[in-house]
């Protein structure tokens, strides 16, 4: 069926000695809001796999009276449990399970035969029951892995077959625990509309904003990555630990790990009215770059390419990519440009407000008339053979033309909006959207509210057009984000920091975006490109 069906639901609970959940909405066709009927509508409690089924009236209406008198023994465990790790022996990796009966800090502790701690974590969690996995790591033989909650500890022993680098990955919510005696709110539902045998994307949605929780777990399961943050230009000679939560700026790594974030790309920009060597200022940045990323090693690693950031992802890290934003940095010297491939930069911006000998930006009124010199043209063809990502924000109209016409891989816009919904000379326009989608390249839909919004305030919902636009325009396979945070004075209402990126996922999918297509946005887009020019 073309026409995505769209729920519209209105849910509340009663809380009376009977408990139950009232259920109901409008079933309607996505593209012209008219009613459909005789639609199935059936609701999934996920805790239980008990289901109930009715269909749309002619106004598409639908109602499920959802009576709880009649469930028996759902209680939540009076202690934690910990599962048996499986496989066991194992190898590469294994499961460990473990549910708890209330919210509290859990601290995971992994130990050789010989009682040496050789891996930890701790999470602040809530009721529910969670899998980890842990990665052969270190010498063969056992282990003991120990789970510590409030007054109580388990210990379990597992038999590791081979060595390796690996330690505890990431820690995935199973299920939440439903106690209708001590807390209702927890339970939560599965909507399944279908239509002459098609079926639409799942919602999942509880009362008391679980809705919201269950959408937020899908941000933090899929991959997610940023094309561009300006962090390092206001962390350079600066007393800012990455590692720290501050409440200035835009970035920290305990707000990227709130917002989900698995990859980040980190900018060396260097004001063009800076004066001195831009080449030597880059090199500084590259340095703080480093040394934030050794003093927090723990917690974010560089990448170079996609292999790194599986590996780093799978040992619960974040990966830092060093990037180069403004071609002014490499001083017409080639050498300087594959110098700074060799730190690990992986894009570089080819201007940006600012022209250069060799490339025009779309802030100089020669934009349209003038492009790549050769010299411009030898450094697309130096990026292509080093395998350096082109990214033409900021970039000329004829530059962008030039670049496409001599490039054989796909090039990227790493932030910046639609023209079409804020004309302003640093959003692309339809036939530059189309042309970069033809390259198989991606475009990162920029959170800068000037950038979005002609006038009054620019929200979340600002960011969702932009990304609408260019989807329904050139298709969900070369959509992206870049948020410009630390580089923008002013953020959407919505998207203050970093640790806002989940609310974007929520936003989309309440906007009728499926699963599969919020993943392919969030990195999965990104990723395809980046495999293909950096690896």
């Amino acid at each position: 069926m073309k026409n995505i069906l769209l729920i519209l639901f209105i849910f509340f609970q009663s809380f009376t000695i009977s408990q139950t959940n009232n259920f109901f909405g409008y079933v309607k066709d996505k593209i012209n809001n008219s009613p459909i009927s005789s639609a199935l509508v059936e609701i999934i409690d996920q805790n239980t796999g008990r289901r109930e089924i009715t269909s749309t009236t002619s106004s598409g209406y639908w109602e499920i009276k959802y009576d709880l008198t009649d469930v028996k023994n759902i209680t939540l465990p009076d202690k934690i449990i910990v599962e048996q790790n499986y496989p066991n022996p194992f190898n590469p990796s294994t499961k460990i399970r473990f549910s708890l009966n209330e919210d509290g800090l859990v601290r995971l502790k992994m130990y050789d035969i010989l009682g040496k701690l050789i891996d930890s974590k701790e999470y602040n969690l809530s009721s529910g029951s969670y899998s980890i996995d842990w990665f052969s790591k270190g010498s063969t033989g056992v282990l003991f892995y120990t789970f510590e909650f409030k007054d109580q500890k388990i210990i379990k022993k597992m038999l590791q077959l081979e060595g390796g680098n690996g330690g505890f990955g990431a820690l995935y919510k199973v299920s939440t625990h439903i106690s209708y005696k001590i807390n209702h709110a927890n339970t939560y539902y599965k909507i399944i509309v279908s239509k002459l045998g098609y079926i639409t994307d799942s919602l999942s949605t509880t009362n008391s904003g679980k809705y919201d929780f269950e959408l937020v777990t899908l941000h933090h399961d899929a991959f997610v990555i940023d094309l561009h943050n300006d962090l390092l230009e206001n962390t350079e000679g600066l007393n800012y630990d990455w590692g720290e939560r501050h409440i200035i700026k835009h970035t920290d790594i305990p707000r990227l790990i709130d917002g989900g974030v698995d990859a980040q790309m980190f900018v060396v920009w260097i004001n063009p009215d800076k004066s001195g060597s831009y080449y030597n200022f880059a090199k500084q940045f590259v340095s703080t770059f480093k040394e934030q990323i050794n003093k927090n090693s723990a917690k974010i690693a560089q990448a170079r390419n996609s292999n790194d950031i599986e590996k780093i992802n799978k040992d619960g890290k974040i990966a830092g990519i060093l990037c180069v934003e403004g071609g002014h940095v490499i001083e017409n010297n080639i050498d300087k440009l594959i110098d700074l491939y060799n730190d690990g930069a992986r894009y570089m911006t080819i201007t940006w407000n600012n022209s250069l000998d060799w490339a025009i930006s779309a802030a100089d009124s020669r934009s349209k008339t003038q492009g790549l010199s050769d010299f411009g043209k030898q450094v697309i063809k130096t990026m292509d053979s080093l395998g350096m990502l082109i990214d033409v924000a900021h970039t000329g109209i004829k530059t962008i033309e030039d670049i496409i016409e001599l490039t054989k891989n796909p090039i990227i816009d790493t932030h910046t909006g639609a023209y079409t919904l804020r004309q302003h000379t640093r959003n692309l326009t339809d036939e530059q959207l189309k042309a970069i989608a033809k390259t198989g390249g991606v475009i990162g839909v920029v959170f800068y509210p000037s950038f979005l919004v002609s006038k009054g305030k620019a929200t979340i919902d600002s960011v969702v057009k932009h990304i609408d636009y260019i989807k329904n325009l050139i298709g969900i396979d070369y959509v992206s984000l870049g948020s410009d945070f630390d580089g923008i004075e002013s953020t959407p209402i919505g998207l203050e920091d970093v640790s806002k990126f989940p609310d974007l996922t929520i936003a989309l999918l309440k906007k009728g975006y499926s699963e599969v297509e919020v993943r392919k946005i969030l990195g999965l887009n990104f990723l395809r490109v980046f495999k293909k020019v950096c690896n």
